[in-house]
């Protein structure tokens, strides 16, 4: 178990839920998620672990080049493509073992990018750049719209943790049931959840 797999157990264990992995057979045979996850002995839903590194774009390019060189230039921000691969392959590990989706799915990040935040994660999911008055633009589309669209409705809760700030849960509605029982086992009362624009 690495150190972010191990930090999402932590968190779990806060909740009185308990996390075991898959054997090395199951994981032989076929793509799984990290855990499986049991409150009280009984199990309740499947988790997959997620890392964000630190972009090393740039870095790479300073060390490349000689002393006294302008390096960089503009690209496309890789951030929501990182999160949109990562929604992509979580789906394919859940639907390895859960494809009727008769439990809960639930995907964490661990995040260790300082230019990468919850509310990346909230564009890539609603296709929306939230603005200081409560508004949306749905500029980003692309992705909330592209290959992930059926797919980000499979996960039914996304997990946020960064370094030295509160965890941040974001829950998907659009399985009443599992919305229901995440809701439980996560202390959180369904009514208190703002709704965010999609």
């Amino acid at each position: 178990m690495n150190r972010d797999e191990q930090e999402i157990c932590n968190l779990l264990s806060l909740h009185e839920l308990s996390a075991e992995t898959f054997s090395k057979e199951e994981k032989r045979r076929r793509k799984t998620p990290d855990f499986r996850v049991s409150h009280s002995g009984e199990f309740r839903f499947f988790c997959e672990v997620k890392s964000i590194d630190k972009d090393l774009w740039l870095d790479k390019r300073l060390d490349m080049a000689p002393p006294g060189v302008i390096v960089g230039g503009s690209r496309n921000d890789p951030i929501y493509n990182r999160l949109t691969d990562d929604i992509h392959t979580a789906v394919k590990q859940f639907d390895a073992v859960n494809a009727e989706l008769t439990y809960p799915n639930v995907l964490s990040w661990v995040n260790h990018d300082r230019h990468c935040g919850v509310l990346d994660l909230i564009t890539v999911l609603t296709g929306n750049a939230l603005t200081d008055d409560g508004g949306a633009l749905p500029i980003f589309q692309q992705f909330s719209e592209g290959r992930i669209r059926g797919e980000k409705a499979r996960i039914h809760l996304y997990i946020w943790l960064d370094e030295l700030k509160p965890k941040r849960l974001l829950f998907n509605r659009a399985h009443q049931v599992h919305h229901q029982t995440l809701c439980n086992l996560f202390g959180v009362d369904p009514a208190s959840i703002k709704q965010i624009r999609s």
